[in-house]
């Protein structure tokens, strides 16, 4: 592959990256609303304050990871991913540095929790609600690809070693 094809894929990723973002974080502030609204009924007033918490910060890091796709376009070069971009900010005057991973990964796991919590919440049944994660995981588990060839040069062949 050559530089100019390489440097259209980081492009094409970040886009990719950026659209998905742009998803999630309109789906998150939905959801923060429609469970601020009260048109929920919660189990536990708790529950729905720990939701609405989680829906917050996911919010918050979803801006975060946003406010760093055009640094990233700005900053990428030889990387090998989009992920490995190290940016370079200023916040009053002091410089800061950061990876998309930063911010997208606690998006994603604060709205994950907020998923779950929503779902502890309004359920009725605890313990249907356990054979079901037990078998999503068991299910994303036997998902995986059982003969995959990795080239040495990939990020994820890398990562692995």
């Amino acid at each position: 592959m050559s530089e100019i094809e390489k440097d259209d894929a980081k492009v094409a990723a970040l886009q990719a990256f950026e659209k998905w973002s742009n998803y999630l974080l309109v789906t998150t502030v939905a959801a923060a609303g429609w469970i601020a609204s009260k048109n929920v009924t919660f189990n536990s007033g708790n529950i729905r304050s720990a939701a609405l918490w989680c829906f917050g910060i996911a919010i918050v890091f979803g801006i975060f990871a946003l406010a760093l796709v055009p640094l990233v376009a700005q900053t990428m070069s030889s990387e090998r991913s989009i992920y490995y971009v190290r940016v370079q900010f200023r916040i009053l005057g002091r410089v800061y540095h950061a990876y998309l991973t930063q911010a997208c990964r606690p998006q994603h796991v604060f709205f994950i929790a907020g998923i779950m919590l929503y779902c502890l919440g309004t359920g009725e049944d605890l313990w249907i609600g356990a054979v079901v994660v037990a078998l999503a995981l068991a299910y994303g588990y036997l998902s995986k690809p059982k003969y995959v060839v990795l080239a040495r040069s990939s990020p994820v062949a890398q990562l692995d070693h």
